[in-house]
């Protein structure tokens, strides 16, 4: 049995054993509100500018504006987000849209989802993602997390990272530091980088404070540093490492 055979039994076990858990928690008890006034639902809206658009290693946009939507329930969540970048060249490169589902087991949160890139003025072809996450809460402000996507049009590989968080909080305000390490099968590089190459791919920090304005509103300022680890990829890219900063404005309904 091939390893995409082995993926999808894993991720339909993982979403079976996921709706079975869902189910019986909630027929033992009624699932907490989400958006106030006994709601189960819950909408926001984010607006988020970014000095550089970093993705998986990849500095993919300069200067950027990204306005995002979704609509949140106790189990799973739909969001759209758009990237456009700013200035007289700029425009929008790209719409992404996903589904994602998540369930807890004792200290595990899981996740499953889907997600969709749609290409605009860009070098890259639209494509579609399956992905799986899970994080392990420890009982300190320190958690680990193993996340992985696979592109199941374009680029037919498999990408994943492994990361540690620092959560935690000084009074209302809250904040993160967060640390990954990304791998990749060769069909990943080969399409985003023009070099087949598997193997480890990229190393990325970040740091982040929400700062609530309101009981609706909250702004998030962040920044990090991202570095391609692959020497053989990092040769054949203008930039190989970069820093970025930003901000956040998200409204909840």
């Amino acid at each position: 049995m091939n390893w995409r055979a082995n993926l999808i039994i894993v991720i339909v076990v993982v979403l079976a054993v996921g709706i079975m858990l869902w189910g019986r928690s909630s027929a033992e008890e009624k699932a907490p509100p989400l958006g106030g006034a006994g709601r189960t639902w819950m909408a926001g809206v984010d607006a988020t500018i970014y000095s550089d658009y970093i993705w998986r290693g990849l500095h993919k946009y300069d200067t950027s504006v990204s306005p995002s939507a979704y609509v949140r329930f106790p189990s799973f969540c739909i969001k759209a987000v758009g990237i456009a970048e700013t200035g007289e060249d700029g425009g929008m490169g790209e719409v992404d849209a996903s589904f994602e589902y998540f369930f807890s087991v004792r200290q595990l949160d899981f996740s499953a989802g889907y997600i969709f890139y749609a290409y605009d003025e860009s070098p890259y072809s639209n494509t579609s993602e399956l992905f799986g996450t899970v994080s392990w809460k420890t009982g300190t402000p320190i958690y680990p997390s193993l996340e992985l996507y696979w592109d199941v049009d374009e680029a037919d590989a498999l990408y994943g990272r492994v990361g540690v968080t620092y959560a935690d909080h000084i009074e209302s305000l809250s904040y993160k530091l967060m640390a990954t390490l990304g791998a990749a099968t060769d069909n990943f590089p080969e399409t985003y980088f023009l070099v087949s190459e598997s193997g480890l791919i990229d190393f990325e920090i970040s740091f982040s404070m929400t700062i609530p304005v309101s009981e609706q509103i909250s702004f998030r300022p962040f920044g990090g540093y991202s570095a391609l680890v692959n020497d053989n990829i990092g040769d054949l890219v203008k930039d190989d490492s970069n820093g970025y900063g930003g901000a956040s404005i998200h409204i909840t309904f």
